[in-house]
């Protein structure tokens, strides 16, 4: 809940200093489920946006779970399909794109198969138990069975229920004698359903992009996902910032402002990441050619990251002459074949830089 609400607090500034610098550029506003809420996003509707609908939502739950031949499927790329619907949920009209992605159902299926078969392991150690233990009647056998069943529903259980008798007296019984019932135990077989198991992983792969976009035209089903999806590049982003190699936790800031301020400046550094990354697997797709990334292969889209690490070592030596404040000669240390390319790769600037001639590398 308090994630939702600091979501459209978060779009209220934005628009408020668009206002203030007078920007004529319209946002959308691209979010997971937690930004569409029928309080907030949809009370309002006052711009543009595309997110997850939760599936918490009863038309949006009837919808993931349809069968697969009542989807009017279109197969995008990727291993992506999708299938436009309307809708007025909240009373505001919306375009819905039902999406399936085949490699997002094949790792939520493996995940289904793992439970099972952590669940078969319970059930037949409950089954080992039930088995072992004498119940006084045979509705509390059958009380036992049907407690079997609640926990485990995704399960078919078929149960007979066995009295256990014994004779009253010691040694060789009578030839008239007829045993008593001490009591009743439970022989339980377990199966998975397999009805269960095909509702089941009908809907895995599956979720729901919502947008008050209308135009299809211009704003295509195919840009929708699109759009949803670079949202990881992002989220990729600020993980990179969490990264030990900024060892952001070793400083210790009580100000609220001083914390914001940090925030901004590594926001910042991650703008300037982003752009030399971008720019420098442009170079290398235009030049057609390649650097070794961390395993030794050759490749056109290499991280920031790892051209870090690569360029670890290089240093400046300055000579100095008694008596003068200046460096009478500068040398760059450390460099090798790889180090040449790297900076040459990143132009005419970063060769001035390193003293390096920006077609020689010398």
């Amino acid at each position: 809940m308090q994630l939702r609400k600091t979501f459209h607090e978060t779009i209220k500034r934005v628009n408020a200093f668009k206002k203030q610098i007078d920007a004529k550029t319209e946002f959308k506003y691209v979010a997971d489920s937690a930004l569409y809420s029928k309080s907030k996003l949809l009370a309002t509707n006052d711009y543009l946006w595309l997110t997850r609908v939760p599936e918490t939502i009863e038309e949006a739950k009837a919808l993931v779970h349809l069968p697969e031949s009542a989807i009017p499927w279109k197969d995008l790329n990727e291993g992506y399909k999708c299938a436009p619907y309307v809708s007025s949920y909240g009373e505001i009209k919306q375009r819905w794109l039902i999406v399936y992605s085949e490699k997002a159902y094949l790792r939520e299926k493996k995940t289904c198969e793992k439970n099972w078969r952590k669940t078969e392991a319970e059930i037949k150690k409950a089954m080992w138990h039930l088995g072992n233990e004498v119940c006084g009647c045979i509705p509390d056998a059958e009380n036992k069975v049907v407690e079997l069943r609640k926990k485990y529903s995704d399960f078919y259980f078929s149960a007979k229920i066995v009295p256990l008798t014994k004779y009253s007296g010691k040694g060789k019984p009578k030839e008239d004698e007829e045993p008593i019932v001490i009591g009743f135990k439970a022989e339980v077989i377990s199966v998975l359903d397999g009805e269960k198991m095909e509702v089941r992983l009908n809907r895995k792969g599956r979720f729901i992009l919502a947008t008050n976009e209308l135009d299809a035209e211009n704003y295509s089903d195919e840009k929708m996902l699109s759009e949803y999806k670079e949202q990881q590049h992002v989220e990729r982003g600020f993980r990179f910032l969490k990264d030990p190699t900024f060892m952001v936790d070793s400083i210790f800031l009580k100000s609220t402002k001083r914390i914001e301020a940090l925030m901004m400046v590594m926001t910042l550094c991650l703008l300037v990441y982003n752009i030399a990354q971008y720019k420098l697997r442009k170079k290398l797709k235009d030049e057609n050619t390649t650097l070794p990334n961390q395993l030794g292969k050759e490749v056109q889209n290499p991280t920031m990251k790892w051209i870090f690490q690569i360029m670890e070592g290089v240093g400046v030596v300055r000579f100095y002459e008694e008596g003068k404040p200046e460096p009478v000669k500068e040398m760059v240390t450390n460099m090798s074949d790889l180090r040449r390319k790297i900076i040459q790769l990143f132009g005419p600037t970063a060769c001035r830089m390193y003293g390096l001639n920006v077609k020689s590398g010398v």
